[in-house]
């Protein structure tokens, strides 16, 4: 499961509405379920009955204290890759086959690219309404990725349950000097690329 923190104001049930709305249409089915700080955003591609791969997605948004966190679940993502292996050897086999399997194959890669174009979507709609991906100035800990105790920023393992630290660390903005998070693309102080 991947996270990321966005901080600024920032409603759960806004950002979960804004997904459905972008992900519910053609290939893809998308529904929220809760309401107020925790909410979860589930979005599938579509059965339409003919036996293909079927590829699911969950997001969990939660308020934390100065913005949400965003998680990604992903689910049953094998079965596209194993559909995909599986067209390519009937077409070895039989290459007429491979113009009945367009519309799987079209839906399985589909499916494989859903989690960076969610992520992209939740970026997106963060920025609109003012929220970054970053640590504000005040933060001094990070949280571990396996256990969720925070530590401080530097610390090469966990405190609690010796895990590495290194992925989970904020980089700093070789222009300004800020501490951003690790998935950000851009410096939220002076937009300096950070990749």
């Amino acid at each position: 499961m991947e996270r990321r923190t966005y901080r600024g104001k920032i409603e759960p049930e806004g950002l979960a509405d804004a997904l459905v709305v972008q992900f519910n249409h053609r290939d893809l089915k998308a529904q929220r379920v809760g309401r107020g700080d925790h909410v979860l955003v589930q979005i599938a591609t579509r059965d339409w009955g003919w036996g293909g791969p079927q590829s699911a997605l969950t997001v969990g948004i939660a308020r934390i204290e100065g913005g949400i966190e965003v998680s990604l679940g992903q689910e049953r993502w094998l079965g596209a890759v194993a559909d995909l292996a599986q067209t390519g050897l009937m077409a070895l086999v039989n290459p007429i086959s491979l113009i009945g399997r367009m519309d799987d194959i079209a839906r399985s890669v589909s499916g494989l690219t859903l989690p960076q174009r969610v992520w992209e979507a939740v970026e997106h709609y963060c920025e609109s309404v003012g929220a970054s991906l970053g640590l504000t100035a005040d933060e001094t800990v990070v949280s571990c990725p396996y256990c969720g105790v925070g530590n401080p920023i530097g610390a090469p393992k966990c405190s609690a349950c010796g895990a590495p630290l290194g992925e989970a660390q904020p980089v700093s903005c070789p222009r300004c000097g800020r501490l951003t998070n690790r998935e950000a693309r851009f410096c939220t102080r002076c937009g300096t690329a950070l990749r």
